[in-house]
Formats: structure tokens, C-alpha cells, sequence
């Protein structure tokens, strides 16, 4: 591709961004970029790639990586480079978790690793600290109960591995010793970090190569990045030339419970000398949800960084409102009776959320089954959102979709950039001969089924052949994450298994496809799960005291937390409040003196219509 002058340089379709963001694209320092809701940060990101790119200041052949916090945004912002700069500039683009980073290092590397830290080529990934508790209590009961899960948890990964590791005085390094012995070793995602922490520290060729690899290093959703990571982070880069752009923002710090680093933004500041620069206008928003933002932050939050609405835009649009209940049953057929007037009116039920603090199955349960049994697809999001944001996943679903005729120009694309990446050595021509194969061979799947009859075992064939075709060795090399057979299998049977399920309620394939990409359904989805997502409406079923039980010993992000679920909306945003529900006992009485600040706030604000309803 042709060199742009710098100068010259232009946002990739003739997108408009504010000045603060051209600012940070055309930068040569390092940055911290306050991006709020509907700031654009993804977009951002994506340009200032292009920009780099395409002007070759990311010098040719070097690469950009990008760091975030959940799989979904890492996946988010290839799709969006792609998107903005086309299959050829997004090949110098790699865009992972800090854990699927931190696994690429370990599984490419791990011959590098000390004696005392040697793992097996076939390692199992466990999801769970459940193994590592056990242990620690089978090791010192008396230290199992006077640390506490909690506790422990935290201690089995806090501090940097040191070598040699002292097996006889620690009881971490024990437990440490028998997960690596394990035959295979068996690690956690936090124990992956540590030790490809470890290989980068004592290994300054890898640290050397690494940064010789990437130019520049941009980290996403940059507020929730735990001290393991940020230590990860440093360890990889620090002291380097390379260019770093971190991008946040402290008013939706929701995962402090988990480890964020509450001191984050400053320590990046002081330890990569970086400019802080803020993003002012909420692109998302209408602008009545932007005032009600700004009031919250300024009164709830007690910050001053407030947004703006974009150009040309009706100030009077968006509404906010609070619903008072007597019970869940009216609650239930009162936001049955407004989905079903949304999507009459053209809203699609994808564009509709229900949101909960936390106990999903206590608060939207009850409201999924109504809303089924009423003819409105709802479904609770959380187990698919992972299936959903994993490109050999995708490859599979978009696979069948192709296959059966069902596939979209998306699903063309992406099968052909997803079979690209596993074959990048190949020239043009050979490419093209790829290409013209995959569509034969989707031919000829078609000729071997019958749409209508597919039975499990024509499903479970069609899998297996499409990950033939596209070489499971292949995928397991290009995908870090991948790179265990075990976790490989494991992944592509969840997807089987949900396809079958799905399947044998729809008695079609094409059917089952949609259900699983949650066409037509109604998200459910706790606050947590919500982050980077945006909807036309939203529905927070709970604003209650028991829902926010830990009010009192972590205000501050809680109040985030009200902050982010309110900020999913584009248009529309409702609460729910329930006189009493049932929690553990039936039909327990709700209060909500403890997170009275909210409905306070909403009220002496003057944007929200505050409504007791049914009665």
C-alpha cells in the first residue's frame, strides 16, 4: 500500500473525530486517554492504527499490539481496523487480552523458563481456583482458614516468582510445586501471567525481540487493569522506545472487587511520563441521558469531566425513568407491555437490554420466563457472550451459515479474513485458489445434508469438517489461546453442544444458527457483562438495597456501577423498584435507605420521571 504524508493524513472514512482525538493519533508521546461512555474509544484506537499504518510511522514491518481487559473489546477493535483499513494493514494489528498475551508468551517461550518453574507442553488450563484452594488446605489447614478463599486467592499469585523457589518454607511455593508437577501441570490464568513474567525478566533477548516486534502499544478499558497485569505490562516494556496509548475512564471503575489497580492511571502517568488527555463528546447518548450523565457525575461521583452531545443534535431527545412496584408480577407485565410497544415500533429486541446488579437468576428469572412465555425471546447473555467474541467460533457458525445459504456478506468476509490469517505465507494467486476452495467445499457440504433433516450426528460432522478445512494445527498455532488441545476441544464442544440443543427446539439449522447468535431475543446480563456494549433501551430490573448489598463497604463503585448501567442507553433508560421479592425467603420487604443517594440524585436533577405504578 501507498505511503500517506502525515500531513495529508485523514480519519478513515471521512469519520468525524473531535480535536482531542486527532490530538492523541497524531501524537508522538505517550498518552492517557480519559474516553467516558459513548466517547468513541474503539474508534479511536482503530484511527490512530490507520494513522500509523498507513503513514508508515509504525515503520514496515513492525506491528501494533493492543492489550484490553475483556475478550469481547480485544475482539471488537480487530473487527473495527479491519474494518476501517482492510484486510492487508490489519495483519500489523494484534489485538488480545492481557491473559491471551500472557499465554502466547508462555506456550511460545516456555523452554525458557527455570527449573523449578517447568511445565508440561500439554498443561491444562483451569478456569476455576478451586484446585489451588484445595490444596492449600490439604497442605495447612490452620493457614487455609485463617487466610480465608478470598484471601487466598489473591496470595496465590501476588508477588513476582523469584528464583530458586524454596519449596520447604512457603506454603504457596508448595502448592505451586504439585500444580507444575501435575501430570499435565495444571495453571490458573493469573499463574500463566506470573511465569511468562518470569520469562520475559530473565530472558532479555525474549524482552529484546518483543519490543523489536511492536512500535507501539495501545491498552483498552485501561481503569479496570489489575497490579498482575500492570506488573506483566512494565515487566515486557518499561524503559523502552516504544510509543503507549492507555485508554479509561475512572468514572466506570466497576471491577475493583476483582483486583483493579485503583492507582492505575497515575502510576502509568508517572511511570511512562504520559500526557493525560480527555475525550468530551458522548457520540452514544441522547442528549437528555448526557445532561442526567453529567449531573451524576458531578453530584454522585464528585468529578467535573463532564460530555457533550455531538452537532445538530435535539436537545429534548432520551428519558430516564423510575419504576415503583408493589411485586414482581406487575413489575414483569408492565416491561412485557413496554418491550412489546418498543419493538412494535421498530426497536429490535437485540437493542433492548435487561440489566441486573448481580444474582441474574434472582431478579430476571422469573422476568425471562414471562417474557418467553409471552412471545418476546429473552435469554440470559452471559454464557453466550464468550462463544460469540471467539473468531474460531465464529468461523464455525458463519461456516454453517455459508454452507446452508444462509451467510451474509459478513459471513463471507469473515470466513475468508479468518482462513487468510491461517495461511498468511501464501501469495495473491494461491490466495484466490483458497478462496475459490472454501466455496466448493461449502457447495459440497450442502449436497451432503438435507436443511430440514439434519440430525446431531450430520451437525457434529459438519463441525469436524469445517475445522478440517480450515486445519486444526493450523488454528491451534495461529491462536494462542488454542495452543492446548484439551482447551481447544473443550471450546469447540461447547458450541456443539449449545448448536444441538438449539437444534432440536428449532427443528432447522438455519434456525438454530439465529437463536444462537440471540437474533430476535432480548439480552439479559449483569452490569459487569454490559461494559463496552450500548443499547437503544435499557431496563435495570432491582435498584434496591439487597441488590447492592456491598453499598456500604465500597460506595464508590457502586456508585460506578449505577453510573455504567445507565450509560448503556442510547435512548432510554428504566429502574425498577419492587416493595418486596423474594430472596432468601419468599417475598422478602425491599428498602432502599442504603442507595437512597441514587433515587436522591435522580430526583434533584429534574430529568427523571420517578413513577409508582399498578397500584
Amino acid at each position: 500500500m501507498k505511503k500517506v504524508d502525515e500531513k495529508v493524513w485523514t480519519p478513515a472514512d471521512g469519520l468525524f473525530l473531535e480535536d482531542n482525538a486527532l490530538q492523541v493519533i497524531k501524537s508522538k508521546s505517550n498518552n492517557l486517554v480519559i474516553a467516558g461512555p459513548g466517547a468513541g474509544k474503539t474508534e479511536l484506537l482503530a484511527q490512530k492504527a490507520g494513522y500509523l499504518l498507513q503513514t508508515n510511522v509504525c515503520k514496515y514491518p513492525g506491528k501494533i499490539l493492543a492489550i484490553s481487559f475483556k475478550r469481547d473489546a480485544a475482539f471488537n477493535l480487530k473487527d473495527r481496523v479491519s474494518l476501517r483499513l482492510g484486510e492487508e494493514l490489519a495483519k500489523r494489528f494484534d489485538s488480545m487480552t492481557f491473559d491471551s498475551f500472557a499465554k502466547q508468551i508462555l506456550d511460545r517461550f516456555m523452554l525458557a523458563l527455570p527449573a523449578d518453574y517447568h511445565i508440561s507442553s500439554d498443561y491444562n488450563l483451569t478456569l476455576s481456583d478451586n484446585l489451588a484452594l484445595d490444596l492449600y488446605k490439604l497442605i495447612d489447614k490452620d493457614f487455609f482458614f485463617k487466610k480465608g478463599r478470598t484471601d487466598l486467592v489473591t496470595h496465590h499469585t501476588k508477588v513476582k516468582l523469584s528464583t530458586p523457589l524454596d519449596f520447604s518454607k512457603s506454603q504457596r511455593a508448595e502448592v505451586w510445586r504439585r500444580m507444575l508437577r501435575d501430570s499435565p501441570s495444571q495453571l490458573t490464568f493469573k499463574m500463566i501471567m506470573r511465569l511468562a513474567e518470569l520469562i520475559i525478566a530473565r530472558n532479555p533477548r525474549i524482552r529484546t525481540f518483543l519490543q523489536q516486534t511492536y512500535s507501539h502499544v495501545f491498552l483498552d478499558e485501561f481503569q479496570d487493569a489489575t497490579t498482575i497485569q500492570y506488573e506483566f505490562f512494565k515487566t515486557c516494556f518499561l524503559n523502552s522506545d516504544l510509543q503507549f496509548t492507555a485508554v479509561g475512564d475512572d468514572k466506570q471503575r466497576i471491577m475493583v472487587w476483582a483486583g483493579a489497580r485503583e492507582t492505575i492511571f497515575e502510576d502509568f502517568e508517572k511511570d511512562q511520563n504520559a500526557v493525560r488527555v480527555a475525550l468530551t463528546t458522548n457520540f452514544r447518548c441522547a442528549p437528555r441521558l448526557i445532561k442526567l450523565l453529567n449531573y451524576l457525575t458531578e453530584h454522585l461521583l464528585n468529578k467535573r469531566d463532564f460530555a457533550i452531545p455531538p452537532h445538530n443534535v435535539d436537545s429534548e431527545n432520551g428519558e430516564c425513568s423510575v419504576w415503583k412496584f408493589a411485586d414482581p408480577e406487575m413489575e414483569m407485565k408492565y416491561i412485557f407491555e413496554a418491550a412489546k410497544s418498543w419493538i412494535s415500533s421498530g426497536v429490535a429486541p437485540r437493542d433492548i437490554c435487561i440489566l441486573v446488579k448481580q444474582q441474574l437468576e434472582r431478579y430476571a428469572g422469573g422476568l425471562i420466563e414471562y417474557l418467553n412465555r409471552n412471545g418476546i425471546n429473552a435469554r440470559d447473555e452471559s454464557k453466550y457472550q464468550e462463544l460469540l467474541t471467539d473468531d474460531v467460533i465464529l468461523y464455525i457458525i458463519y461456516s454453517i451459515e455459508n454452507i446452508v445459504g444462509a451467510g451474509s456478506l459478513q459471513a463471507k468476509s469473515f470466513s475468508l479474513r479468518f482462513l487468510r490469517n491461517l495461511h498468511s505465507e501464501y501469495e495473491d494467486e494461491k490466495m484466490l485458489k483458497l478462496e475459490i476452495a472454501y466455496f466448493k467445499f461449502c457447495q459440497r457440504m450442502l449436497q451432503s445434508i438435507t436443511l430440514g433433516q439434519s440430525s446431531s450426528s450430520t451437525i457434529s460432522e459438519m463441525i469436524s469438517k469445517i475445522l478440517d478445512f480450515a486445519g486444526r494445527d493450523r488454528i491451534m498455532a495461529y491462536f494462542p489461546n488454542y495452543n492446548n488441545a484439551t482447551y481447544f476441544n473443550s471450546c469447540v464442544a461447547s458450541l456443539e453442544s449449545e448448536l444441538l440443543i438449539c437444534y432440536a427446539r428449532a427443528q432447522n439449522l438455519v434456525a438454530a444458527i439465529s437463536m444462537i447468535k440471540g437474533e430476535e431475543t432480548i439480552p439479559v446480563m449483569t452490569i459487569h457483562k454490559s461494559k463496552g456494549l450500548e443499547y437503544h433501551s435499557v431496563v435495570f430490573v432491582g435498584l434496591e438495597d439487597s441488590a447492592f448489598w456491598t453499598f456500604e463497604r465500597q460506595p464508590d463503585e457502586d456508585k460506578s456501577a449505577f453510573f455504567v448501567a445507565l450509560s448503556r442507553a442510547k435512548e432510554r433508560v428504566i429502574f425498577t423498584f419492587c416493595d418486596i421479592r423474594d430472596g432468601r425467603t419468599k417475598g422478602e420487604r425491599q428498602a432502599n435507605k442504603k442507595i437512597r443517594v441514587f433515587f436522591d440524585q435522580m430526583e434533584s436533577s429534574g430529568l427523571v420521571n420517578i413513577r409508582t405504578l399498578g397500584n
